[in-house]
This record gives structure tokens, sequence and C-alpha cells, in this order.
């Protein structure tokens, strides 16, 4: 058997059906365009689903993919078993009412032992324990020996889902040898064990189920087959585990590069490794299709990974940032087959930047809650929720580290507790219905002709948001009113002044041009074929309306206006975060940026008349300056003890004059203490000064500024360099300051 590669492997077999008439599909994105049953995509007919239902036409009878697919329910499994991973690629051929069992048996057969040259006795197939046709093809047609076939029940065999089409499966399995085995004498294909591994299943989709449990034959029966490309490989390879192959195998290398340690050196530490090699890849592919770290849904899912990966770099002993650097390794040995990941790479590493910042700066003091609960040796449901809610740490990971250390957290109470918080949220909203009326990812319908040009105005939004900042905006959410929109967005970083004015300036642009709207209904594939741009998690038919208002192409069901320019202006009146990395953008349109201007023209004549208010009191305070002007004195200065003792009597209590007096004073002895006191209207202020070589030879300015203070009545105090102080009586002023030549 030769070696190959994940990427040699992943051609080989797409050319292998391209060559058998099939029509070679890219993969779907991760996030379903139209299922919305399902969260991410997690298997490879996921996305085909259509055109098995019939709700849409297949483009071809036959057709073969490599389809990106992400699934956690065993996350807390990766990592410690040599099969698990949440993010992998599974290949798959398939037929669409065309050939059936015969030719599927056949295909899969010679792709494996004849293009890949897997050794026979290495191989046995199972079959559903019904399904005598399929051991026979197997048996006469494909030249299987009988002993290597091995019948297994429903749970194994059959592939159904509620009610609709379904089927009898087969499997083809991967003998790893005795070694591996279980050492029970029932060991065989079907057995938990790792010596027989499952690499291939061919499902024979021949039912169609109905809500009674009857199964009534499919008048034109399907193929859909799912191999996963990373067990291929390490069976290919001659590797223990999908984490040894090539491509996985580089991301591992990395991470422990970053941590200096060895792989297959401290079994607690190779976990990590592989739980991060294995997350990294499933963030980056996400972030590469768009989904963005959040508290809920795939955001979700995103946000768990990253953080259950940071968090394993920690645990190996990794300081500061790290994931970016690993995506990098990623990127490097898959751009080839997804070239969006390299189109990409900025935005993806800038997530996950920000992503794995964001968490460092919540998880130190996290951690040292937790060590207190498993101190206690218990971790109530009140307490796990204030540590969600108060530091923001992610219940599944306070939920793993807790049961790294034996203690169950108590998860329905949490979810009690998260559950009366929503509701509270809920109620307050419902307070508030002037922004908050959207629903998830769509837009309010769209009711009036000032909404319709709000509508028409996000669409052009939309595309303006994608020239000035990249191919990776996408809608978040919106909400539409009167003359008024609200538009979230997929974006890293706040927008500078220079974007907003790029963009605001593109949508009027296109407003300004007038162009006709070119509103189609048309099948999914041809609006796909246009470019189109569908809502994530949205459902489409077989026929779908396409709207074109310049340069935006959007699906859309909405009521927009019959040409960009009736839209009017368009006004960005501001731009913030919504999510992490959701960014939204508050405009007008219409009659709304009437108000606008009304506002600026309303806002400049208040400005104007509170301007000239203030120069009035200003011209007024110069008068009376300049009626209350005084001449300084020449001060009085005599030698006290080696210090140039200075005192200044002003005719005015201006705080700011009698310091600058004191200064000016000061400046021309480098040993000196300064006095200098001011009256104005029956008020007395005193300011003291002293150089730092005054203070040296004992003169203490706040001691100084208290004795002569009291001498007028007032009190004071200050710093042994600065002092100044208040007085009711006016004529003890010049006694008070003659009285500072004695106290120095």
């Amino acid at each position: 058997m030769k070696f190959r590669t994940v990427n040699e492997l992943r051609e080989m077999f797409l050319k292998f059906f391209e060559e058998r008439g099939h029509l070679r599909l890219a993969s779907g994105s991760l996030v379903p365009e139209s299922d919305p049953s399902l969260l991410l995509i997690n298997s490879g007919m996921a996305p085909l689903k259509p055109y098995f239902t019939g709700a849409i036409a297949p483009p071809a009878k036959r057709a073969a993919s490599c389809q990106k697919c992400i699934r956690t329910p065993d996350i807390d499994r990766v990592g410690k078993t040599s099969r698990h991973a949440t993010f992998f690629e599974m290949l798959g051929n398939f037929s669409f009412g065309d050939y059936f069992k015969k030719d599927a048996c056949k295909w899969a057969w010679e792709f494996v032992t004849e293009t890949l040259e897997i050794p026979q006795d290495r191989l046995y197939v199972s079959v559903y324990l019904e399904d005598d046709e399929a051991e026979e093809i197997w048996i006469s047609h494909v030249g299987v020996p009988a002993e290597r076939i091995v019948r297994l029940g429903k749970a194994d065999n059959f592939w159904e889902h509620g009610v609709g089409p379904c089927g009898p499966c087969s499997e083809i399995y991967y003998d790893r040898g005795e070694s591996e085995s279980c050492g029970e004498e029932t060991c065989a294909p079907g057995c938990d064990c790792d010596r027989f591994v499952e690499f291939w299943n061919l499902v024979f989709t021949q039912f169609d189920k109905d809500d009674k449990g009857n199964y009534a034959p499919l008048p034109k029966p399907n193929i859909d087959t799912g191999m996963g490309l990373e067990r291929l490989a390490a069976i290919c390879q001659g590797v223990d585990n999908l984490f040894e192959i090539d491509t996985v195998r580089a991301i591992l290398d990395a991470v422990a590069a970053k941590a200096g340690i060895g792989y297959k050196k401290n079994d607690k530490f190779d976990v990590s490794l592989r739980v991060i090699a294995d997350h990294i890849r499933g963030t980056v592919f996400m972030i590469g299709d768009g989904v963005a770290p959040s508290n809920e849904g795939r955001g979700y899912v995103l946000r768990r990974l990253l953080r259950r990966a940071a968090r394993h770099g920690r645990l190996l002993g990794i300081d500061g940032a790290f994931l970016a650097d690993i995506a990098r390794v990623v990127i490097e040995y898959n751009k080839d087959a997804y070239p969006e990941l390299a189109e990409k790479e900025t935005y993806i590493l800038k997530i996950i930047g920000l992503e794995e910042e964001r968490f460092s700066q919540t998880i130190e003091q996290g951690m040292e809650i937790l060590k207190g609960f498993i101190t206690k040796r218990i971790a109530t449901a009140q307490n796990v929720f204030n540590l969600y809610d108060t530091y923001g740490f992610p219940f599944d990971l306070t939920k793993e580290i807790l049961a790294e250390a034996g203690i169950l957290a108590d998860e329905e109470g949490f979810n009690k507790l998260m559950n009366e918080q929503r509701e509270r949220a809920r109620a307050a909203r419902g307070n508030d219905s002037s922004w908050d009326a959207e629903v998830g990812q769509g837009e309010k319908k769209e009711e009036n002709e000032a909404e319709s040009r709000a509508h028409s105005a996000t669409h052009l939004l939309q595309a303006a948001l994608r020239k000035v900042l990249g191919d990776h905006v996408f809608q978040k959410g919106s909400f539409v009113g009167e003359d008024r929109l609200r538009f979230d967005f997929s974006h890293f970083e706040a927008m500078t002044a220079e974007q907003l004015r790029e963009v605001e300036e593109e949508v009027n642009r296109n407003i300004l041009m007038a162009t006709p709207s070119d509103i189609r209904v048309m099948t999914l594939n041809e609006a796909k074929g246009m470019g189109a741009m569908a809502l994530f998690g949205e459902k489409y038919g077989a026929e779908v309306r396409v709207v074109k208002l310049a340069d935006s192409i959007e699906f859309c069901g909405g009521k927009h206006v019959s040409n960009t320019g009736k839209i009017g202006l368009f006004h960005i009146n501001g731009e913030s975060g919504s999510a992490a990395g959701v960014r939204r953008i508050d405009a007008s349109v219409g009659l709304g940026i009437l108000g606008i201007i009304t506002g600026i023209k309303t806002e400049a004549s208040e400005k104007t008349l509170h301007l000239q208010n203030e120069i009035k009191e200003l011209q007024k305070e110069m008068k009376r300056l300049k009626s209350s002007s005084f001449s300084v004195p020449q001060e009085i200065t005599k030698e006290v003890n080696g210090i140039m003792v200075s005192i200044v009597k002003l005719e005015t209590s201006d705080v700011n004059a009698l310091e600058q007096v004191a200064d000016s004073v000061k400046v021309k002895n480098l040993t000196s203490v300064v006095a200098v006191g001011g009256a104005d209207k029956e008020e007395i202020k005193f300011v003291v000064a002293a150089t730092d070589s005054a203070v040296e030879k004992g003169a203490h300015a706040g001691n100084i500024i208290r004795e002569i203070a009291e001498i007028c009545g007032g009190r004071g105090g200050g710093k042994p360099t600065f002092a100044q102080a208040g007085a009711p009586d006016a004529s003890k002023l010049q006694e008070a300051l003659d009285k500072v030549f004695e106290l120095v």
C-alpha cells in the first residue's frame, strides 16, 4: 500500500468518480444555506438534501464531493481516542435516481483495492441483516469472500431520520490487526474496539417511511456514500490515528514546538496537543465560512472550540496568545483545496487573535474561583452561574474542568438560572420597541414607501461594506423602520472615519445613478449562478426571488423602490459593536435626512446663540478686570538667617495673581521665601512660596501661612514649598505680612 497525502487522496477520489460520469461539486459552506434544521453541516450529503428530497433538481444525476463537516456531540472525547474529531472532511459519491447498489459497491471496491492498493486481506464488508441483495452483489459481482461479510442490525446498518427517504447501509472496514483487538472471541466488524475501522459507508436510499412506520419502495432509489478523508489517510499512511496524518500532524507539531515539548512523551500533554490541533482546524474553516464568535448558535460552537484550544495551550505551558500562529499552518496545508482560506487569511487570524485575547482577560479570575470550587469539592448552580454571568467564564469549560477534578456541575440548575435571566432580559426589552423589533437575521417587512426606501438602502449598504471592507462582510441582522435602518454585519474591528465616509459615498453614488430595480423569480441554481447573496440560515425553495439594485444582488422577498434614486439620500448616524465579530451601523434615508438637517440647523442656531452670550459675558469680564486692575508694588526684602524673605501686598484677592507675583519674586533669589497677601472687597487671600534650598534651611510655607492667616481670623496650610489661605479681617493684612520676617 503506497503512502498518500491527504491532498493526494482527496484529488484521487474526486478524479476517480469524475472519470465515471460524476459531476465534481465544490464543498458547501459549513453554514447551511437552506436547512434550518442544522446548526452546522455535519455530513457530506447535508448540503445535497434538497436534491434527494426532490425540492430542487440536481445539477447532474451523478455527483461527487469532498465536504467540510463539524460535529460536536463527542467533543469531550476529542484527543482521548484515535478517531473522534470535531472537524473532518467527508468524501462522497451520489446518485440521484441513476445507478444503485451494484455500481456503488463495484466502484467502491475498485477505488479501495486498485486505485489505492489497500490489501484485500485487510478489508471486511458489513451489510444490513435483511439486505440479501447487497450481500449477493458483494459476493457475486465484486468478488468479496463470504467469510469477510458480516450482517449488522438497524443501529449499525440502516439509515433513517424520522419519516421520509431511508434505506440499508453497507460499510467497508479496515482490519488494523490483532494487536488492536479487544481480545474477545466475538471481535469483528462492528465491535467498539480499535481493531476494525469503518471508513466508507454506502447508503442505499430505497424506501419512503411514513408516519405509521411503513416502508414503501421509492420509484427512483438513490445512492449516498460517505468516507472520512482523515480515516482513509490514516489507513494509507499507516498511522495509529487521524492526528498523525500529514496535514494534522503538521499542526500538532507546530503546537508542540510552541510549547517546547515532544509528541508521545506525556499522555496528558498528548491529549492537549490533539485537542488544539483538531479545534484550530474547525475554527479556521468556520471563520472562513462567515461564522463569528458569540454566545448562541453556531457562534457559540466556534467560541467553545477557540476557548477549549486556548485553555489546553495553557495546560501545555504556552504563555500568551498563540492560536493565530497555529492557524497559519492550517491555512498553508489546506489553501490549495480551499483557496478561500488564503483569501480570508487576514480576517481569520484577526478574529482568532481578538477572541483569544478576550478569553485571556476572563480565564485568570475564573480559574482562581474554580480552584475554590475544587478545594471545597462543591459547585452549586448559583456559584457556577455567577462565574458565567460575572466573569464570562463558559459553562461548558467550567463543567469540563470540574469533571477533570471529579466534581459534577449542576447543569440542570445552571440552565434554570439562565432561562430566568433570559426571561428578565426579554421582559426588559419589551419596554422599548423602537429598535428591538428584529427577528434573527431576517428583515422587518418590509409596509409603506418610507420603509421600502430604507429596505433598499440596506442592500446598497451591504454591497458598499463588502467593497470597502472585504468579502468577509455578511449580514448578521437588520431592522428597517420609516426612513431609518439598522444593519449588523460581520467585521472584526471598529470602522475608521475614512471607511465610513467611503461607504456613505458609495451608497449615495448608487442612489444618484437612479438605477432601475431588477426583480426576478428564478431557480435557486440560476440565482447562485449570477452571484446572488443569501442570508445564512434562511430556507429557500426550488424558486427564489432575486433583487438587483445597482451593485447589489440578493435573495429577498421584500418590497423595494422601483429605482435607487427614490431612496433620496443616505446618511450614517453611527457605527458601533453589536457582538464579538459583529458591527452595527445606524443610518437614515429619505425624509429621515430632513430631520438630520433640521437638527443640525437647530443645533447650529443654539450654538450661535450660546457663543453670542458667551462673548457678551467675556466682554463684561474684561471691563471688570480693567476696572479692578492693580499695580504691583515693590516687594520688601530682608535677609533672615541666610534666607532672603520678601513680602508683597496687593489690591486683589485673585489667587492666580498672587501666585504669579510670588513666582516672579521667588526666582530672584536661589534661597528665598515669598509671602504675598491681597485684599479685595473685605476678602483676604495669602500665598507663601519657598525655594527648596530655603526649606533645607528650615523654612516651611505651610507653617508660615497658618500663623499669618490666624492674625486675620483665617485658617490655612500646605506643603513646605507652597501654601495658600484665606481670612476675613482685611484690616490686619499688613500686620500679618510683617510677621513673616519673625516667623522665618
